[in-house]
């Protein structure tokens, strides 16, 4: 008997995929927006990760979900700054903590508990 709730988390996966992807290209079109310095250079690092994480979302693995949650809490610490100018990114990867951690708290479907058991 399959879940109900199998379709729902991977269109969830999905969405997180978008974002991490939408969040990569963000990033790295910085460097054709912003002056050239330390920081910019660093964002474009992380936007290339977020890419290579959205490939990951595609799948069913938990690895690319931790990964991701991770990389956004670190945005989330920086947020916490006094002289922090919010950014786009930022909330796009707020958006991609919560929806991450969500899916990691989600039960697991009846199908691959049913395999495991056997």
């Amino acid at each position: 008997m399959p879940n109900p709730l199998s379709p729902t988390i991977e269109r969830l996966r999905l969405l997180a995929m978008m974002l991490a992807l939408l969040t990569g290209i963000v990033l790295i079109s910085q460097l054709w927006l912003q002056s050239l310095d330390r920081n910019v250079l660093m964002a474009a690092g992380r936007g290339v990760v977020f890419i290579l994480l959205a490939l990951g979302l595609m799948g069913n693995g938990r690895l690319s979900l931790v990964l991701t949650a991770l990389l956004c809490a670190v945005t989330a610490a920086n947020g916490l700054q006094v002289n922090n100018v919010p950014q786009f990114s930022d909330g796009l990867e707020l958006l991609m903590l919560v929806l991450c951690v969500g899916l990691l708290l989600a039960p697991e479907s009846t199908a691959r508990s049913e395999s495991v058991s056997r």
